[in-house]
């Protein structure tokens, strides 16, 4: 295999990592994308409080706002969305 290749499936071994973890505490995937900068893992909100994040972004919609949570595992990002009607989560800063 040549270099771009060998550091494609790096970034594959890596994303499975973090699915396997994310599963394992119960998190729902709803999107997948790995790029040759980043891999970003999309999830619904979890329920579990041993999983939090760090807030990266609030948007303002009809309804009320809404809270991009980021937080890092295995070298991928994972990203999920807060709205109002979500319970309170602890915000890392």
């Amino acid at each position: 295999m040549n270099a771009y290749n060998t550091a494609f499936k790096k970034r594959v071994d890596k994303a499975s990592l973090a699915m396997t973890h994310l599963i394992k505490q119960g998190c729902a995937i709803t999107g997948l994308s790995i790029q040759d900068t980043s891999t970003v893992i999309n999830i619904l909100p979890p329920r579990d409080k041993r999983v939090k994040g760090t807030l990266i972004s609030i948007t303002g919609t009809h309804t009320g706002r809404c809270h991009m949570m980021a937080t890092r595992l295995y070298g991928c990002t994972v990203q999920w969305h807060l709205t109002n009607e979500e319970p309170q989560q602890e915000l890392n800063a």
